[in-house]
């Protein structure tokens, strides 16, 4: 009688600390919004957060190097690896650097615990700026 007991608590435990841990999707996202090739030196990457409804955005413009396929924006801030582009869509996969830090815990006072995954991305050249390139991210898949 006492190991059903203990089971049951046991359950009712991980049923509520696994509730407690869930995020809502629909009321916290902190992710990439674009990457810009300003120039042939200068990359920007814009990533937004979004909680309960209000939107804030955190903007590097960083000197980018490329090497072996690898683009490296910033002291280690972002990577970039395997972009294709083929007219206005392009692929890659998006790294965060170790130097990045958490910058959405400079955009609010309180958020959410959570990792920033890295992803695989699908993107749209914006053809409405005169960069040599920005692509805004439609569609990720984490790596």
């Amino acid at each position: 009688m006492k190991i059903v007991q203990s089971l049951w608590i046991i359950g009712l435990s991980l049923l509520f600390f696994s509730q407690c841990n869930q995020k809502d999707d629909n009321s916290f996202e902190c992710t990439v919004e674009f990457v810009e090739f300003v120039n042939a030196s200068t990359a920007r990457v814009q990533f937004v957060t979004h909680l309960d409804g209000v939107s804030r955005t955190y903007t590097v413009e960083l000197p980018y190097a490329e090497a072996r396929g690898r683009i490296t924006i910033g002291d280690d801030i972002v990577h970039i690896e395997n972009f294709t582009a083929r007219g206005d869509t392009a692929n890659f996969d998006f790294y965060y650097g170790e130097n990045l830090g958490f910058f959405c815990a400079d955009l609010f006072d309180v958020l959410p615990e959570h990792l920033h995954t890295d992803f695989s991305a699908e993107a749209i050249r914006d053809l409405s700026t005169r960069t040599v390139g920005k692509w805004v991210i439609k569609r990720k898949q984490a790596i």
